[in-house]
């Protein structure tokens, strides 16, 4: 086993669950959370939503380019992986229970009447986080008003929002400076859950305009959090990224590798670059790789292993 351990907090359940928890576990993992992605597998309702997108943003989008890279990605995903209550069944099923934490995910493009029952699944399950994403399920956080209910929900009910903010290579930057910090705020400044934001799939030449709009949200707003996949070996190790990481301090950073989108290699280098880092202190660090983590998932009450907060 490695001399270093720490919680991931950005997973997707797109294998086999006991080999992520067994590859994690050999990485140094001792928990990680699993986030579904909740899309229409017929891509008929996400045309729609990505259209109102564009709309919105006022901006063109090559949607047959678009809808090819989410079909290709989703045609190999298993069933689990885009359902709430067949994740949950599954982590029981394997065993892994003591391991993972499975997340809902709750597609705002599917309307308000569609987020009221995906909440009450929620609760049957017991489920105490959130993940969404306005790049694959194609919503603007600020006109949607089935996210603003979600927002809603999930303040009144402290349930932790994770929501996905990468921005791939072919899509337009001013979707970045619109959906961070602009629309966003406009939901921060109404709702306050707690929030962690992540940019798995932003190429390396825009992690510094990424970075950037995320730190003017979290600036003005206390409950936002920020998880590093992807970004890790450039936030710790790229002297260029040494402001960044001073002015967003230790405490609410969650390091993430975004596996198995992000190959193996790519974790046990993301864990290196933090563990070797000399801009971050040996305290911070744990921090980043484990306490901010445990943190949140008490003050939510997740069901964690009774040993992780010792």
């Amino acid at each position: 086993m490695p001399g270093y351990y720490f919680i991931d907090f950005h997973v997707h359940p797109a294998a086999e669950l006991r080999q992520l928890r067994n590859k994690l576990h050999n990485a140094g993992a001792i928990a990680s959370t699993l986030y579904p992605i909740d899309i229409d597998p017929t891509l008929s309702l996400t045309l729609s939503g990505l259209y109102r997108l564009a709309r919105d943003l006022g901006m063109y989008v090559d949607v047959k380019s678009v809808i090819r890279e989410v079909y290709d990605l989703i045609s190999k995903w298993p069933e689990y992986m885009i359902d709430n209550m067949k994740l949950w069944y599954e982590v029981f099923k394997e065993g892994v229970s003591d391991f993972f934490i499975p997340f809902s995910s709750i597609n705002p493009s599917f309307g308000v009447k569609y987020v009221k029952q995906k909440i009450r699944e929620m609760e049957h399950l017991g489920l105490r986080g959130v993940f969404v994403s306005p790049t694959l399920q194609f919503f603007n956080p600020a006109t949607s008003p089935a996210f603003k209910q979600l927002m809603e929900y999930a303040e009144k009910n402290d349930v932790l929002i994770v929501m996905h903010l990468g921005m791939p290579k072919d899509v337009d930057e001013r979707i970045i400076t619109h959906v961070m910090p602009k629309n966003l705020v406009e939901v921060l400044d109404e709702y306050r859950p707690y929030m962690v934001i992540n940019g798995l799939g932003t190429p390396p030449e825009r992690f510094g305009l990424w970075i950037r709009e995320v730190l003017k949200v979290m600036r003005r707003y206390d409950n936002t959090y920020l998880s590093t996949s992807g970004i890790n070996c450039y936030l710790f190790n790229d002297e260029s990224a040494k402001p960044i990481l001073n002015a967003l301090g230790p405490d609410r950073i969650l390091f993430g590798s975004g596996y198995p989108y992000r190959r193996f290699r790519d974790l046990v280098g993301d864990v290196k670059c933090v563990e070797g880092s000399d801009s971050v202190g040996g305290v911070d660090k744990e921090m980043i790789m484990m306490s901010n983590a445990l943190e949140l998932f008490k003050y939510h009450g997740f069901r964690i292993n009774e040993n992780l907060s010792t």
